[in-house]
């Protein structure tokens, strides 16, 4: 079903991949025409089709309008890469029909390397802050997330925040939920945990909605 809330569940168990992709669409119009558009694809087809490795598919808004930021939780990656061979190209046809010019520059395959716990958001508004980092290797993209756990760990900001790395092993994402006028900045690692990282600024992305798979 679609839902506003609660955030998805990164540390769920059953959850062996997590996706990320994003869509440039420009307008804060064409963003929930777009997350709607997905939902309504997705609905269909967990409906009729119930992939029982679909776990669920949120859809964040940046606060700009400009990026529609999707999180779909699968059991594998060669579940989900079976069925999007089968159904992907209609159903981006289908949207791309209602909505031309969407630039989508791929999806990301994470894993969750770390969830620091912290004080819970007093009032939940959907809201998150995400930042990425991107590594010349994979060995400065572990050690910087290690060093973002450590630092978030620190100073005890709002919860839970996840760290992940792309199984490619060179991307880092973190996801953390923020507290009403609380602003977006997250303490960054700086000096030798940032030696060969690349870090882009922190942006605020609201929860615009989400489907679940038959597991629910």
């Amino acid at each position: 079903m679609t839902h506003p809330t609660p955030l998805p569940d990164l540390t769920r168990p059953d959850a062996g991949t997590l996706l990320f992709s994003e869509w440039i669409v420009d307008t804060p119009e064409r963003q929930q025409a777009a997350a709607d558009a997905l939902f309504d694809e997705w609905q269909g087809l967990a409906t009729t089709l119930r992939p029982e490795a679909f776990l669920q598919l949120a859809c964040f808004g940046s606060d700009d309008g400009r990026v529609l930021l999707s999180t779909a939780l699968w059991t594998s990656d060669e579940e989900h890469l079976a069925f999007v061979r089968e159904h992907r190209a209609a159903m981006v046809s289908r949207i791309d029909e209602a909505l031309p010019g969407i630039e989508r520059p791929g999806l990301v395959r994470f894993r969750r390397r770390h969830t620091v716990d912290g004080p819970a958001v007093p009032e939940p508004t959907g809201t998150v802050v995400v930042l990425r980092a991107e590594a010349d290797t994979a060995e400065a993209a572990g050690g910087w997330a290690d060093a973002m756990a450590d630092a978030l760990r620190a100073t005890g900001g709002p919860g839970p925040a996840h760290i992940l790395v792309s199984t490619q092993g060179r991307s880092v994402l973190v996801q953390a939920p923020t507290a009403p006028g609380a602003g977006r900045e997250l303490p960054v690692p700086d000096g030798a945990a940032a030696a060969g990282v690349r870090v882009g600024p922190p942006r605020l992305h609201r929860l615009l909605g989400s489907v679940t798979g038959p597991r629910g």
